[in-house]
C-alpha cells in the first residue's frame, strides 16, 4: 500500500496522504460504498480515499456521504478531501472545521494568474502562485457555506525563501519547504491560518477552526 503519511497538523486534526501508485486490484474495496464510476481513474481515486480513510480511522465501515453542493460527509467527522495527479490528501476532526487542497507542481496556474490572485497579492513567482491557488481552496473549503470567490480571499505575505523553491521549469529545489500562511476572508472580514507543503510533486494546504457549539 502506498500510505505517504499521517500526521496531526494540531490537537484533533489529522492530516493524511496517499500517493496513488497501486492498480485498481491492489486497492480494498469498501463496504457499502457504491463504485459504479465511469471511469477507472476515478475508481481508483474512490477506492484510494477509502484506503486512506480507513488508516486515518481505524475503521472499515464508514461511509462517506455528500451535500447537494458536493462536499463531503461523514458522521461525528468534519472531513475534506482532495485528488491530484496521483495523490490524495485527507483531513478530520470531531472538534474543527477543516479543509484541504493538493495540487501536482507545475507551471499551469501562471498562465490564469489573473482570475485567482488579486492586484495586492504576491504573484511574481511560480512558488507564489502555486500556494496562493491552493491555499484560496482550503479556505473556499473552510468556509463552503460562504461560497467565497478567489477575490474574497487575500493571503497576508508570503517568506522570501518561498520565491527561490521552484526553479524556471517548476522544479522544486532543495527538497522544498513548509510554512504557513494568514490569508483574509474578506466577505466575512474573518482569517484563516492555511498551512502548505510545497514538494517536488505536489503542493498541499490545509486549515482549520473550532466548530461553533
Amino acid at each position: 500500500m502506498s500510505l505517504s503519511k499521517i500526521f496531526e497538523s494540531c490537537r484533533g486534526v489529522q492530516v493524511g496522504l496517499w500517493h496513488m501508485t497501486e492498480g485498481i486490484d491492489q486497492l480494498p474495496k469498501p463496504k457499502g460504498v457504491d463504485l459504479s464510476f465511469r471511469s477507472d481513474k476515478r475508481l481508483k481515486e474512490e477506492l484510494c480515499v477509502y484506503a486512506l480513510l480507513t488508516a486515518m480511522t481505524g475503521n472499515d465501515h464508514l461511509v462517506i456521504g455528500h451535500e447537494p453542493s458536493g462536499k463531503p460527509q461523514l458522521e461525528n467527522w468534519s472531513i475534506s478531501i482532495s485528488h491530484t495527479r496521483g495523490w490524495v490528501a485527507i483531513i478530520l476532526s470531531v472538534d474543527f472545521q477543516v479543509g484541504i487542497d493538493i495540487e501536482y507542481t507545475s507551471d499551469r496556474v501562471s498562465k490564469v494568474v489573473n482570475r485567482f490572485i488579486r492586484e495586492d497579492e504576491q504573484r511574481t513567482t511560480l512558488s507564489q502562485q502555486l500556494i496562493n491557488w491552493s491555499a484560496k481552496e482550503t479556505v473556499y473549503k473552510l468556509f463552503s457555506e460562504q461560497k467565497l470567490d478567489y477575490f474574497d480571499m487575500r493571503l497576508h505575505t508570503l517568506p522570501s525563501e518561498i520565491g527561490a523553491v521552484l526553479d524556471r521549469d517548476a522544479h522544486v529545489v532543495e527538497g522544498g519547504i513548509e510554512g504557513s500562511v494568514m490569508v483574509d476572508v474578506l466577505k466575512t472580514k474573518g482569517v484563516a491560518t492555511v498551512h502548505y507543503e510545497l514538494t517536488p510533486d505536489y503542493v498541499l494546504t490545509y486549515s482549520s477552526m473550532l466548530l461553533s457549539k
